[in-house]
């Protein structure tokens, strides 16, 4: 007879191989993540001589990392085409939710 605390615990345990698993599949997330930050800020939509631009004048819009439980969704690069979609589609549903419960409630 053997311990079932011990035999739970033995079963519930990761093996070295998942371990290895989610770290590469991770580091290929990260890696995929970041080519698209990088495709969207030099991408072939740049006009020619645009680093001369005053950027002064411009809002301060940057790139920047996801936080943690946005990651790998459509809003986890934050400042990206892809995120700003996402929270548009958001903010118009609940437009429309609103609309439609003053429709409903006068």
């Amino acid at each position: 007879m053997s311990n079932p605390i011990t035999t739970w615990i033995k079963k519930s345990m990761e093996t070295y191989k998942d371990r290895e698993e989610w770290m590469v599949e991770r580091i290929s997330e990260g890696s995929i993540n970041s080519q698209k930050m990088s495709d969207e800020r030099h991408g072939p939509f740049k006009v020619h001589d645009h680093y001369r631009a005053e950027m002064r004048t411009r809002t301060n819009f940057r790139h920047r990392s996801a936080i943690s439980s946005y990651a790998g969704s459509e809003a986890g690069n934050a400042g990206s085409y892809s995120a700003l979609n996402y929270y548009q589609e958001g903010f118009a549903k609940r437009r429309d939710e609103i609309l439609t419960d003053i429709a409903k409630n006068g």
